[in-house]
């Protein structure tokens, strides 16, 4: 369902920054380049029919602490980058291998969270973490029709996460 995709990306981005501006890669990060996502990334964010969105710590900073949410703020000195490619059109073959490839993943260091596959919709939730933080978190959401991957980087307190999850579910 193309709307879950997008539901997904949308609330991430907004959740997480308030605005929605492309910006040059940020300087700040946290997770080595080498990681696996990074690659993806970089090979896809110029391909046709891909939107990329990247918001540096200065915006999303910007748009937590202008939320007026506690929780929310608790986050703004937590996240370092927020980057979004949505995937339009894209065909069957495409997106199987960027599903493989984030399978891949998990032997990069990244834990899958969440896995979910139903009516031809797939969600994987996976997150690269120590035992303090989280310095990683990616979604990654596909439909019959479209696709999406997020990936925000910092050093996240898992409490802090927890708090937003429960106040965006109650």
């Amino acid at each position: 369902m193309k709307t879950t995709i997008f539901t997904i990306a949308f609330a991430a981005a907004v959740l997480l920054s308030g605005c929605t501006v492309q910006a040059k890669p940020s300087l700040v990060t946290s997770v080595p380049k080498n990681d696996g996502v990074e690659e993806i990334f970089k090979q896809l964010k110029s391909e046709k029919n891909v939107t990329y969105i990247n918001l540096p710590k200065s915006f999303i900073k910007m748009g937590l602490k202008s939320s007026n949410d506690k929780t929310a703020s608790a986050l703004a000195d937590q996240i370092d980058a927020l980057q979004i490619l949505a995937f339009e059109n894209t065909d069957k073959k495409a997106k199987d291998n960027l599903y493989k490839r984030i399978g891949g993943l998990e032997v990069k260091g990244y834990e899958p969270m969440v896995k979910t596959n139903e009516d031809g919709e797939k969600v994987r939730i996976l997150v690269k973490s120590n035992e303090k933080e989280i310095q990683s978190i990616v979604i990654f959401a596909m439909d019959k029709e479209d696709c999406s991957l997020i990936r925000i980087d910092g050093h996240i307190n898992p409490s802090d996460l927890d708090a937003i999850v429960d106040s965006q579910t109650k």
